[in-house]
């Protein structure tokens, strides 16, 4: 993923009290749509369900906040572990 870099910003939680954890993820790429370079060479991209952000809708705003702040609890449940990707 070395040449996505230029072209977004991610941050992955895992989340969860008991097994099996959980995994949730928050990518933030530059314009608006994913650059056919970063699908090609995220092989398992379609695996994944992918959500605009509406950055009209508070919700969403403070989910993004909570993600990148490493906000605990997060959903309701304990933070494990958190890591940034830039």
């Amino acid at each position: 993923m070395d040449l996505a870099r230029k072209y977004e910003f991610g941050k992955m939680l895992v989340i969860g009290s008991e097994s099996p954890d959980k995994v949730k993820g928050l990518w933030l790429f530059r314009g608006k749509e994913i650059p056919p370079s970063v699908l090609d060479e995220c092989y398992d991209m379609e695996l994944y369900e992918r959500l605009k952000v509406d950055t009209s809708d508070e919700a969403q705003k403070e989910r993004v906040n909570a993600m990148i702040g490493d906000q605990e609890p997060f959903e309701g449940e304990a933070l494990l572990d958190a890591k940034c990707f830039k």
